[in-house]
């Protein structure tokens, strides 16, 4: 009696030391499974940072905003859910074939060689599924980044929703496909499966009823029932990866996306040269387009010195921007030069030259900080007295001081402070920075018209003895220009001062002409 105790007490303890043994195990695996996958999401998430930060801007011009948010949340996400899954059902199922296949041979090794030749069976069938989803997966990620540009659109224009619901109601339909066609995958991997193990049932049936006439098949009941357990087991691992083919092909298209971003061409700057304190900039048979079957600038000549200011008018769309991304490096000339002091702009380097300007749009750049972390964005060495100062000179300090913490209010993009007070600190900003060269589009447009008055007194202060371009919506803002450039259809169809484009009575005269009406 002692002894059958001891031998069930024995293999109580072999029980249990194996069930922890085999919990620690999975802990660890999924543990060490994990690891690995975030290690490779963070890598893959500072490449795209890193990518976005080094790509050119005319890059980032034809890349949405939702692709971007796409690639750095979404994309990111499903490559870490599919890594996770996939490496966890293969290394388990790896773990578990090995020691599976092992006790097969002990057992019969006729019936074991029979399983592996016909378990690839399953993994054809897997492939065959996996191909045919290709096509709805591909759909279906392109329609989430098209759906988050959407998205973004709608948070900053509450009347996309609408459209929202509709791009959202095209996703679920790619979706629902795709979804569906993934279903498959793991049903017809255990079909086939199932069938192996119904095979490999009846040939062991046969093998017993031969085994007195042929030994050498030695082939029992007992035998047969625990090969049949074995089998079952060999392909659970099949089953379980298959099981996770929806997460592995959405990681896979994700993943292509992101290896198609990575791949894009870093920004090209030969230039070397640094450059300070700009006194002219001359345009020197400069064309430009952005597709070279259709010309935009084309032969542009003209010389603006230090304290001259430059106004571009036009229609919406006629391009006006294009003179600024030229100006800025943000594109480069197709032919002839931009130079600045007599040095052809693409021999400056692009950060060098574009520290000398400084930009009050319509859009504001307000981010989530402190009023005092948002002027300071612009000189990041500057002091607290330097920012109050020039929120001092662009009349903002008077709208701050009645803010609950003053210069240490937190604000963001949305929330804070009004659209009028939003472009006040963007001008700040300009004022702190002190740029040889200032680019205003319609920069007090946001704002009432007495504010309006005392930002425009601080940019004539401002701009004494430094160059200034306009893009110019009020043509009346605009008279004491020292150069108008015309634009029409990206073509500098004019240009000259207020006084004589009137007297030309061209398209300037019409544009003039109509807001006085």
């Amino acid at each position: 009696l002692v002894s059958d105790f001891t031998t069930f007490l024995i293999i109580l303890i072999a029980c249990f030391s194996l069930s922890l043994l085999g919990a620690i195990s999975d802990f660890f695996v999924e543990y060490k499974v994990g690891q690995i996958t975030q290690k490779t999401i963070r890598d893959i998430r500072k490449d795209i940072y890193h990518k976005i930060n080094t790509v050119s801007v005319e890059t980032l011009f034809k890349e949405s905003d939702g692709n971007l948010v796409q690639l750095e949340i979404g994309d990111v996400e499903n490559v870490a859910n599919g890594m996770f899954s996939v490496l966890k059902s293969f290394v388990e199922g790896i773990l578990s074939i090995i020691v599976t296949i092992l006790m097969m041979f002990l057992v019969n090794w006729i019936l074991a060689l029979g399983v592996l030749l016909l378990s690839p069976l399953s993994l054809f069938v897997s492939r065959f599924v996996a191909k045919f989803n290709h096509k709805y997966f591909k759909r279906q990620a392109q329609i989430q980044s098209e759906l988050n540009r959407i998205s973004l659109e709608a948070i900053n224009n509450i009347a996309l929703l609408q459209t929202l619901d509709n791009q959202g109601k095209v996703l679920r339909k790619e979706g629902k496909i795709a979804q569906f066609s993934a279903s498959w995958t793991n049903p017809t991997t255990r079909l086939v499966n199932n069938t192996i193990y119904a095979v490999i049932g009846v040939v062991g049936i046969v093998m017993i009823s031969f085994t007195p006439t042929y030994p050498i098949l030695m082939m029992s009941v007992g035998s047969l029932s625990s090969f049949l357990t074995y089998t079952a087991q060999f392909s659970k691992p099949f089953n379980e990866i298959s099981s996770v083919m929806s997460e592995f092909e959405t990681a896979l298209f994700s993943f292509q996306r992101i290896d198609a971003f990575l791949a894009k061409d870093d920004d090209i700057d030969e230039g070397k040269e640094d450059i300070q304190d700009i006194s002219e900039i001359t345009f020197e048979h400069m064309s430009f387009s952005y597709e070279k079957d259709k010309e935009l600038i084309v032969d542009f000549n003209e010389t603006v010195k230090r304290g001259e200011k430059v106004a571009i008018v036009g229609p919406t769309g006629a391009g006006k921007s294009t003179l600024i991304n030229v100006l800025m490096r943000f594109y480069d000339p197709i032919e002839g030069s931009i130079r600045f002091n007599g040095v052809d702009g693409v021999s400056i380097a692009k950060k060098n030259l574009r520290k000398n300007f400084g930009m009050v749009l319509q859009e504001t750049w307000i981010f989530s900080g402190t009023i005092m972390e948002n002027v300071r964005y612009a000189k990041a060495d500057a002091s607290d007295e330097e920012v109050i100062d020039a929120c001092k000179r662009a009349h903002a300090d008077t709208f701050i001081q009645t803010l609950p913490d003053g210069y240490q209010t937190k604000v963001t993009a949305k929330a804070g402070l009004s659209e009028g007070e939003r472009q006040m600190i963007t001008i700040a900003r300009v004022m702190l920075l002190e740029p040889d060269i200032v680019i205003l589009d319609e920069a007090t447009s946001n704002v009432d018209t007495r504010t309006e008055k005392l930002i425009t007194d601080a940019f004539d202060q401002l701009l004494q003895g430094k160059t200034s371009i306009v893009i110019a919506h009020r043509l009346s803002t605009i008279k004491n220009a020292d150069l108008i450039l015309v634009l029409k259809d990206g073509h500098i169809i004019e240009q000259g001062n207020h006084t004589s484009l009137l007297a030309k009575r061209g398209f300037y005269y019409s544009m003039y002409s109509s807001q006085f009406q």
